[in-house]
């Protein structure tokens, strides 16, 4: 019985060198643009989810329609800019977050399977050194030092 691998990735040179590229352009494009906030910056703002886009867009369109009701300290030319490049952005990062979700998906299934032989291997060699078989104790020495026992003494019912 053999293990189902799933996945059988192999990268090559050029794919490697190619994503390295398109990164590498991304970085050099967004990087100057794109603006880090602290925790504290991100808890203490306001989120414009779908339902308030909407609220945002009518607010901006009355203000065109009738600008006596914009205070004074209120620039709608910034407004206007800052609405277009979220609006710029947003799908961007909607296709930059499915590629990561499928990402994380494929290097997690990856190291799953990964490990799942790891530990295949490891119990063979495990009961190969129970079994003195020659070569593999000083394997097993080596590898079980990874998951040392932690086995507390029981303590006594009085």
């Amino acid at each position: 019985m053999s293990i189902e691998n799933k996945v059988k990735i192999v990268l090559t040179e050029e794919q490697k060198t190619a994503i390295a590229t398109g990164l590498k352009t991304l970085k050099d494009t967004l990087g100057p643009i794109l603006i880090s906030l602290t925790p504290y910056e991100k808890q203490s703002m306001l989120i414009l989810g779908d339902k308030s886009i909407s609220f945002v867009n009518k607010n901006l369109m009355y203000a065109d329609q009738k600008p006596e009701f914009v205070p004074s300290y209120l620039d709608v030319n910034d407004w206007k800019i800052d609405m277009q490049a979220r609006n710029d952005l947003a799908p961007y990062n909607a296709e930059i977050q499915e590629l990561n979700s499928l990402l994380l998906d494929t290097i997690a299934l990856c190291g799953n399977e990964a490990y799942l032989q790891a530990l295949t291997y490891y119990n063979s060699v495990k009961q190969a050194a129970k079994s003195n078989i020659p070569g593999a104790k000083p394997i097993y020495e080596e590898l079980k030092h990874q998951y040392p026992n932690h086995k507390k003494p029981k303590e006594e019912v009085k």
